[in-house]
Parts: C-alpha cells; sequence; structure tokens
C-alpha cells in the first residue's frame, strides 16, 4: 500500500510512525479496560488503532459508526452493523455458531433476533477480544443508551474496549466519564490524544512516500506542502497520492482538498436546520479573521443576520468546538483544519 495509500493503514510497513501514540495505546490496552482515542479528521487514528491491532496479532471486532449516518440509529441498526463486520471474521464465526439466534453460514452471519439480550450472548461468546467503536460519538444520537451497554460490557465481560472520535467534545458528551449520574462515571480510562506532525516529520512522511513511489520531487514542492496542510497526517497523504497519480499542482490540490472539506462540514450542519446560516456566518467570520474574539463574532454574525442572543451564539461556539471545527484559544476562536479555513473563505 504504502504510506499515501487513502484507505486506513493496517500495516506497519505501510504506516509512518508514531511511536509514541503506539506506546500509550499499548500500555492502556495492557492495564484499562477502556481506551479512548482522540483526534481531529485526518489525524489518523484509524490507523493507529488498526495498525496496532493486526500487527499484534489481536483479534477484534471493528464497528465504524459512521456507517449509521443518515439511518435511524437504534440497537437494531447498530447490530446490523457489527453483523456485518462478524461476517469477516473467521475466528468470530466459529464462536458464534452455538448460539441459537445466530445463524453462521456461507452469506456471513445473521443475527436473527434482534434484541439487547442477543446482543450480550454475542457479545459474551467474544471475550477475550477488542471491541473498537470508531468515531463513537455517532452513538449519542440514539435513543438506545450505548453507554449503559459500554459500562455492563466493562463491568461484566472480559472484553477490551477502543472508542475513537474526531469530535472530540461531542464523544466525551456520549461517554460522560465525570457526570456521576451517568453508567460509565468512575470506570479508570486512558486517552490516547493525536496531534498534527511536526514540521520536520511532515517533512520526512513526504520525503519518505515519494520514494516508496519512486518519486523524485523538488525540494520546493515539498516545502509547499508542509506549509499548505500544515501536519495533518490525512491532507499529506491525501496531497502526496494525488501527486503522485495525477501530477497536480499543490494549489490544485488544496483546492480539491478544501472542496472535501467544506462538503463534509455542510454534511454536519444539516443538523441545525434553519440555524445552519448563523453556524456558517460563525465560521466565515472567524476564517476572515483567522482568530476571531467573541465580541468580533458577535459582530461578524449581527452584520450579516441581524442580533443574536448571547445564549444562542455561545451554544453555537460550543457545538462548533465540540464538533471539532473550531478550537478555543485564549486569543479567541480559529477554524481547527487550515484546509477546511481555505474552503470556508472560498466555498461555504
Amino acid at each position: 500500500m504504502g504510506y499515501f495509500s487513502p484507505e486506513p493503514k493496517r500495516r506497519k510497513a505501510d504506516f509512518f510512525n508514531m511511536e509514541e501514540e503506539w506506546n500509550l495505546l499499548e500500555r492502556s490496552l495492557e492495564k484499562d479496560k477502556l481506551t479512548v482515542v482522540t483526534g481531529l479528521r485526518r489525524y489518523g487514528k484509524t490507523s493507529l488503532i488498526l495498525t496496532y491491532l493486526n500487527e499484534t496479532r489481536r483479534n477484534y471486532v471493528f464497528v465504524d459508526c459512521r456507517a449509521m449516518q443518515g439511518k435511524m440509529l437504534s440497537l437494531r441498526s447498530f447490530m446490523e452493523i457489527l453483523e456485518e463486520e462478524l461476517s469477516r471474521l473467521s475466528w468470530a464465526r466459529d464462536l458464534l455458531s452455538n448460539i441459537e439466534e445466530v445463524r453462521v453460514g456461507a452469506f456471513g452471519v445473521r443475527i436473527r433476533d434482534k434484541r439487547e439480550s442477543t446482543l450480550l450472548r454475542v457479545l459474551r461468546s467474544l471475550e477475550g477480544s477488542i471491541l473498537v467503536l470508531d468515531e463513537a460519538q455517532e452513538l449519542r444520537r440514539s435513543s438506545y443508551r450505548f453507554d449503559s451497554l459500554l459500562a455492563y460490557i466493562y463491568d461484566n465481560l472480559d472484553i477490551k474496549i477502543i472508542v475513537s472520535g474526531s469530535m472530540i467534545g461531542l464523544l466525551y458528551r456520549f461517554l460522560r466519564v465525570d457526570d456521576p449520574e451517568a453508567p460509565l462515571y468512575g470506570r479508570a480510562y486512558s486517552e490516547v490524544r493525536l496531534k498534527p506532525l511536526p514540521k520536520e516529520k511532515a517533512r520526512e512522511f513526504l520525503v519518505r512516500g515519494f520514494e516508496q513511489e519512486n518519486l523524485r520531487v523538488k525540494e520546493e514542492i515539498i516545502e509547499d506542502a508542509v506549509e499548505k496542510f500544515d501536519g495533518i497526517i490525512g491532507w499529506l497523504t491525501y496531497f502526496g497520492h494525488s501527486f503522485s497519480t495525477g501530477r497536480e499542482t499543490s494549489e490544485e490540490i488544496l483546492k480539491k482538498a478544501s472542496k472535501l472539506a467544506v462538503s463534509e462540514l455542510s454534511k454536519a450542519l444539516e443538523v441545525y436546520g434553519i440555524g445552519r446560516k448563523r453556524y456558517e456566518a460563525v465560521l466565515k467570520t472567524v476564517a476572515t479573521l483567522k482568530r476571531a474574539s467573541w465580541v468580533e463574532i458577535k459582530r461578524g454574525i449581527e452584520a450579516k443576520l441581524g442580533g443574536i442572543p448571547d445564549p444562542t451564539l455561545a451554544n453555537i461556539l460550543k457545538n462548533l468546538v465540540d464538533s471539532g471545527f473550531l478550537v478555543k484559544e485564549d486569543e479567541g476562536y480559529r477554524i481547527a483544519d487550515p484546509i477546511l479555513e481555505y474552503g470556508v473563505l472560498a466555498y461555504l
């Protein structure tokens, strides 16, 4: 595959070294039943998890919770996604064959009775493995209490749990590990937080990636890409793949990447309905100013759309921070992703 393959990595040979995060994940799985892996979009969370679990030959069940976007999120839809994953796993099919409500055949695994009691029997048969819930903040949208399910697994089953999320605030809203009234309160866990690559590591990633592609790339092209894509390994991968296959300029690749980022943003903002215009106005104000204070954001949104109550603006800012689109700093707010910032200015 190589560094520039757009799919999540599964082999260490294709995985650019994240030694610190790798060691943190290893220590957490050794001592804790719950590991939380966080980092903004395209920071490499899924690649880290899958590469570690494959290289260490662990039995794991990987549920991509994004697969439930656009669906009525329920226990049933979760079990349908789980069926698809279990169908791929020969070790799991062997363990499930003795459960009356589960049919294991040539076409995969089918859970015929999609009730909680059946799910618990399925999970009990998988003891000794690791359950991965990727982008687990999606589960907060369900009326079914998935945090209660995680607490039950934690307390009663020999299953390690990894939850990951790029919308970090929303992920912790779902887990509520600090809420005394919540099911997971008081359970020990470790967090592995991914960050952008430092400039020297970003440059090394591109140089080594182009070597894998047998390409000689001018130094100024690499330096320009490091500046534009800002150490975000997913965007550096996107650049490397696009440059290697299409020989596009970094400016052309930046435009394509920013359109993709804005498309993802637009889908996320659909949930706010008619309030979406206010979210867009906040993002445009922040992107224009690079960093914007509360007063500047309020002034900007009111210039575009009229008056806005302080509590409403506070809620918009909190939602954008929790969703990973804004970062709050001492100097004010900024767009979390430079590619998204470019896209907000150009295409939103």
